[in-house]
């Protein structure tokens, strides 16, 4: 993380912020970038393939968990990954094959049985079978919980992750 490498996470960590607060901002500033670039996809397939997406705030509810998740993963990654290239590579392959695993590449429906068991390990999965009620069937916020809860979960342990990583790595560098 070019944060960390620069001083500027070891600057903010001497200010009267906790590691999790640190995280949490840094955090923050990846979702916003995520929801920039899926609201605008979003948005473009809306007008340009008359994609319909469902009921609307259930479909950028999802989003926005998924974005949490995605940030919290870029953060360890960031942590553990001096190099940027190293991590822009590691990001960009890590992300294809789970998110093929996940079923971005193919639906779910055509997986086997075990196939779809090892998707559910990803956070992809859990986005996909949420957004494909929401589209497909009609279904709102609470018909989707179960994948909600699913994410927040993941979030919740990536983003814990991290700030342990973050602090570790702070330490050593002390």
């Amino acid at each position: 993380m070019k944060a960390r490498r620069d001083g500027v996470v070891r600057r903010t960590m001497s200010a009267p912020l906790t590691g999790t607060e640190v995280v949490a901002g840094l955090a923050l500033g990846r979702v916003a970038i995520a929801l920039t670039q899926g609201g605008y996809i979003m948005v473009a397939s809306s007008l340009l393939f008359g994609v319909d997406w469902g009921h609307l705030w259930s479909a950028l509810l999802v989003m926005l968990v998924f974005a949490v998740v995605a940030a919290g993963v870029a953060l360890v990654i960031g942590v553990l990954v001096d190099s940027e290239g190293a991590a822009s590579g590691l990001s960009v392959g890590a992300g294809l094959v789970i998110g093929a695993i996940g079923g971005c590449m193919v639906p779910l429906e055509l997986y086997p049985d075990r196939l779809r068991a090892l998707a559910h390990l990803t956070p992809h999965a859990w986005a996909y079978d949420a957004l494909a009620d929401i589209q497909r069937r009609g279904a709102a916020v609470p018909d989707v919980l179960l994948e909600l809860g699913v994410l927040v979960a993941m979030a919740l342990l990536v983003l814990s992750l991290a700030t342990l990583l973050l602090r570790r790595s702070l330490a050593r560098a002390m």
